[in-house]
């Protein structure tokens, strides 16, 4: 008979089991693990009953009989352990939750096996109480590494129901010490269980007022039997808390995988808008609008539909320099130190951030705290909690990297909302923005060399022509004055005559250079130490120089290579520059000037630097004709004939105003073993 009357709630176990077990195929969560490993012990509790004497006389018990009442009593103090285990703040670490239960379960099946067999070692039951109520949660406090409000709450509990415990086994109750473990085991979870899940769901409250009846099942029963043993109670009412608890589980679990699918709606409703924000400023780059006066757009749709409340779009000057091009989510205090600050980095630290980061996606990199460090970046305010995803002070980086590979600035991103959304998926549609953003800054780039080019070429040919047409009456001017000069051999006409002569000198040099500008030189790269060069040049300048008290500081790697150029060129490229800087310090009272070679990858950059006013236009450097010099002192052609030799042999060269003033021209010129080795043999 006794079999018959748990048949019942046997087979609602089972079910309740199998729900659990099937409700894993969908809910992927070590804490499920942990409840269905529960309710295989709590199946297990009752199933062993059914072995169980109705009548229990003591002395009569065979070793078997007890073994079964240690599985019975053993299993369910084991599957009160696992419910605690699965609402800790660690659940998800396999090996703290291993950790913990390989503690705190050998003295609960220790206890339990000697309340089955009856043995009467005092010093067993305390050392396993003690264990139970002291050391357990000694131990998770220690895996936590911190004290909360939670710890302060349930800690004083247990040690005062411990030393109770202790007390009782001390005197020769041990059953006391075993009700004790069982009201905490399955109260203390009516606790966690609204911490973990903070909403007051059906599926929460249903579990957690049955954890708190089923943790006062035992003190209630033990005060019964003992001033009321007359009193007959229908032993299924005390099985009652279980299935409040177990259906308050499901509801959870099933409310939680709906929050999810929720969440999975919202996350790709904010998906859509993120994609056609990102598709509608795509076109509008497209359209070939200026980048710059876009970036502000482009950094606030990042903010208003990712996980990142901060975005900042560094771009790339001339000189290679950084500069803030867009931003959001930045205070204004945190904006201006950024704009201050992103003057010293410079678009090569890139590749160094492409080298040590973590790479997230495709094209994005994750730096900690100790590598964002070396480049001085305005950290957010913001603190995040411990996580295995996210650090205070972590940075992510998307290149901004051309057609050529060459890198034209970069997106930097912080202050992520979701710490677990922080991955490649979330990452690829700023990549895609990225890319579409670098390949328009590059385009606009060509773009203003291809009419520079234009420009120069169609000057060229204008000036070719009239160059030309003037070369014949100039020979004859020059011609017949120095017939003159034959003729008249003093006196105030005599100097007239060399006036005259040497401003048609004068005339000839400038249709020269016009004629140098305009002529298409045959490519043969030739080699010129640039070493040699600039000393022989500052020797021709070296009297002016000294005369007007101007300091030329040069700086020179060792050992630079020969660039691809002829050494008149070169020559030619290196007076011009100097010139220009000479006559840009006449202003001033502070003249320096501040020459810089170094080589990168197979180029030597030259830097001229000045502490000139600077130039009025930077865009207009090097125009033909173009001068802010006064009537007589230049042509205007100095620069542009230096744009038309350096590109025509492959190189580059760029000019930028320097803060607070000056001026710079950046010399990029291919090295000469390099264009050897790829020539063909």
């Amino acid at each position: 008979m006794a079999a018959f009357d748990k048949l019942p709630s046997i087979l609602i176990l089972a079910v309740l089991v199998g729900i659990f077990v099937a409700l894993r195929r969908h809910v992927k969560s070590p804490r499920l693990t942990l409840w269905i490993t529960a309710w295989v012990l709590i199946f297990i509790h009752f199933f062993v009953q059914i072995f169980e004497p109705k009548e229990i006389n003591s002395g009569s018990l065979t070793v078997f009989v007890r073994s079964i009442f240690a599985v019975d009593y053993g299993a369910l103090q084991l599957s009160a352990m696992f419910f605690i285990a699965s609402l800790t703040k660690f659940f998800d670490n396999r090996k703290t939750t291993f950790a913990l239960l390989c503690f705190i379960g050998p003295p609960v099946i220790v206890y339990s096996t000697a309340e089955a067999f009856e043995l009467h070692v005092t010093a067993l039951y305390i050392v396993c109480l003690a264990f139970s109520f002291f050391g357990a949660p000694a131990f998770g406090m220690y895996l936590r590494r911190r004290v909360n409000n939670e710890t302060l709450f349930l800690l004083p509990l247990c040690v005062a129901t411990g030393a109770w415990s202790i007390y009782a086994a001390w005197h020769g109750n041990p059953d006391f010490g075993f009700n004790a473990t069982l009201t905490l085991g399955f109260g203390i979870p009516a606790f966690l269980f609204r911490r973990r899940y903070r909403r007051w769901s059906p599926g929460v409250i249903t579990s957690a007022g049955g954890f708190l009846l089923w943790g006062a099942v035992f003190p209630v029963g033990a005060l019964l039997d003992k001033f009321a043993p007359a009193l007959q109670v229908n032993p299924e009412l005390w099985n009652t808390p279980k299935y409040f608890v177990a259906f308050g589980m499901i509801l959870a679990l099933l409310e939680e995988k709906s929050s999810v699918l929720q969440a999975a709606n919202e996350r790709e409703h904010k998906l859509n808008e993120q994609l056609q924000k990102f598709a509608r400023i795509t076109s509008r780059l497209l359209t070939g609008i200026e980048v710059n006066s876009l970036c502000n757009d482009i950094a606030h749709a990042i903010t208003e539909t990712s996980i990142f409340q901060r975005a900042v779009i560094l771009l790339s000057t001339d000189d290679r320099a950084m500069f803030v091009a867009g931003l959001s989510g930045l205070d204004p205090q945190a904006a201006d130190e950024l704009r201050q600050k992103c003057s010293q980095w410079k678009i090569d630290d890139l590749t160094e951030i492409c080298r040590i980061g973590y790479k997230l996606g495709q094209n994005s990199f994750l730096l900690n705290p100790e590598q964002v460090k070396k480049y001085d970046f305005v950290r957010s305010k913001e603190e995040f909690f411990p996580n295995p995803y996210w650090v205070n002070g972590n940075e992510i980086f998307v290149p901004l990297q051309s057609t050529r590979g060459a890198y034209v600035g970069c997106i930097s991103l912080d202050n992520p909302r979701d710490v677990t959304r922080v991955t490649a998926e979330e990452m690829s549609k700023i990549e895609l923005l990225a890319g579409d953003l670098a390949v328009t800054i590059d385009n606009t780039t060509l773009h203003r060399q291809l009419v520079r080019s234009e420009k120069l070429a169609a000057i060229g040919q204008l000036v070719a022509g009239v160059a030309h047409e003037l070369n014949n009456p100039l020979a004859s001017i020059v011609g017949y004055s120095e017939l003159l000069s034959d003729e008249i051999t003093a006196g105030a006409s005599r100097q007239k005559l060399e006036k005259l002569m040497r401003e048609a000198q004068r005339m000839k040099r400038i249709i020269e250079n016009l004629l140098r500008f305009a002529r298409q030189n045959s490519l043969e790269k030739k080699s010129a130490n640039l070493q040699t060069l600039l000393q022989e040049v500052l020797s021709l300048r070296e009297y002016h120089l000294r005369n007007h008290d101007i300091a030329v500081q040069i700086d020179m790697e060792h050992d630079l290579p020969a660039v691809a150029l002829d050494e008149d060129q070169f020559k030619q490229i290196l007076l011009n520059l100097l010139n220009n800087s000479i006559d840009a310090l006449e202003p001033v009272s502070r003249k320096r000037i501040h020459i810089e070679a170094s080589r990168m990858g197979e180029r030597v950059i030259v830097r001229f630097d000045d502490t000139g006013p600077g130039f009025s236009d930077v865009n207009r450097a090097f125009d033909p004709f173009y001068t802010t010099k006064p009537v007589g002192k230049g042509t205007g052609l100095g620069l542009s004939i230096c744009y038309g030799i350096v590109k025509e042999h492959g190189g580059d060269i760029y000019a930028v105003n320097k803060e607070p003033n000056g001026a710079r021209i950046v010399l990029e010129l291919p090295v000469y073993a390099a264009i050897t080795a790829g020539a063909p043999s």
